[in-house]
């Protein structure tokens, strides 16, 4: 294998790695063909933005749960405190 293919290997695993799709890859390799640099750059920009955008989305998710367990950890704390109290006034202890 002789060093330009050995780079288009890489290189296409590194896009495939980054998520990219067939056709992603595909107009990237084009391009490459085509020395159209700033369409490649933007293609990979495209696609930065969209993996952070979902990045964001289930960060959003995640503190969606973090605040639930908090909240049934939380209820759980109080109910048990409660229940304490009771068996205190019930059995004189305090």
């Amino acid at each position: 294998m002789d060093t330009l293919q050995e780079k288009d290997v890489l290189l296409l695993r590194n896009l495939k790695d980054a998520g990219c799709d067939t056709q992603t890859v595909e107009q990237f390799f084009q391009l490459q063909n085509e020395c159209k640099i700033q369409q490649q750059l933007r293609l990979l920009s495209r696609q930065k933005n969209l993996l952070l955008r979902k990045v964001h989305e289930n960060q959003a998710k995640v503190d969606c749960l973090d605040y639930l367990i908090y909240s049934i950890k939380s209820n759980a704390e109080a109910m048990e405190n409660r229940r304490r109290k009771t068996e205190g006034r019930v059995t004189g202890k305090k």
